[in-house]
């Protein structure tokens, strides 16, 4: 449950629905299925997993919704095979040449046939929406996964006003300026950078903290910081991009066992607790992230 990519979206207008409201409408939108001649399937599952019919699970006013992705997969090589052989026999058999169009409606006609042999793959992706702090936290392994869970929830509920976080400032001049000894208190750094130079493209990493004077030249040279490695005291380290995610989030181990003492065979209850703890621990620090890269919410 604990995440640990995050694309984080602020809210422009009051989300003004219930759990119970907001379950109804998903239900629409949930889970069914893949067809034999469908290439995906989308749709919301439990969040709590097999077993579980409830799409929304509600704690302390934030909403924790999950997507389900089935997907098959045929293998690129089988298809151009299949297709290297049916044009050999047609060219073979009638002594002429395929072209353009007809490859293409050959290739589509193996897909359909290849379709309903396919393995499907399955992915999930989990996202909340904080109503008290007006945030909706996606957590995804790819920028593709977390617009289509956005999607699903806007296609779900009709509309929703969910902008990506973006400063007044450049985010990068400012990660600049962090490193340069402009760090917020309660920041650190861990070591970890990705430092473009603006000329040619040119992308430098580092990894290690005996590394920051190079950074600091590098940045004295005129790159600029795409990705930092930030730990925040005894709540979690995490790396920041310069579009404002946070990657390879890692809770700390002081913070998850503040909940060890609760019974261990009350999942649910373990579940609430994880939960609630980390959503107040992202509220803070998104709400000072909002401030540092100067976000100004547009409120409809």
């Amino acid at each position: 449950m604990w995440f640990k990519n995050c694309f984080i979206y602020y809210l422009s207008s009051e989300f003004e629905h219930s759990p119970e409201s907001l379950e109804e409408l998903l239900k629409n939108q949930s889970f069914k299925d893949i067809g034999r001649q469908e290439t995906d399937a989308f749709g919301w599952v439990s969040p709590l997993g097999r077993g579980y019919e409830g799409l929304v699970y509600a704690a302390n006013g934030a909403f924790l919704l999950s997507m389900r992705k089935e997907q098959k997969v045929i293998p690129a090589s089988m298809v151009k095979e299949s297709l290297e052989d049916r044009v050999s026999q047609i060219e073979d058999a009638e002594g002429r040449k395929v072209y353009g169009k007809e490859k293409a409606n050959l290739k589509d006609d193996i897909l359909s046939l290849l379709k309903p042999k396919a393995l499907t793959k399955s992915s999930h992706t989990q996202g909340y929406i904080d109503t008290r702090h007006e945030l909706l936290v996606v957590n995804a392994s790819s920028a593709s996964a977390a617009d289509a869970f956005v999607e699903l929830l806007i296609e779900s509920l009709g509309s929703l006003g969910a902008v990506r976080l973006m400063g007044e400032e450049s985010p990068g001049a400012i990660m600049n300026q962090w490193v340069l000894g402009e760090l917020p208190d309660d920041l650190e750094l861990t070591g970890q950078f990705d430092l473009q130079d603006p000329k040619d493209d040119r992308v430098v990493k580092i990894k290690g903290e005996q590394d920051l004077e190079l950074v600091k030249e590098l940045i004295e040279d005129g790159f600029w910081v795409q990705k930092m490695g930030l730990r925040r005291a005894d709540e979690f380290s995490a790396v920041l991009t310069s579009d404002l995610l946070l990657k390879s989030l890692k809770f700390e181990d002081e913070l998850v066992k503040e909940n060890d003492d609760i019974d261990s065979q009350d999942k649910l209850a373990r579940l609430d607790a994880d939960f609630v703890l980390m959503t107040q621990t992202m509220a803070q620090f998104i709400k000072e992230l909002m401030q540092h890269f100067k976000v100004n919410p547009d409120k409809e």
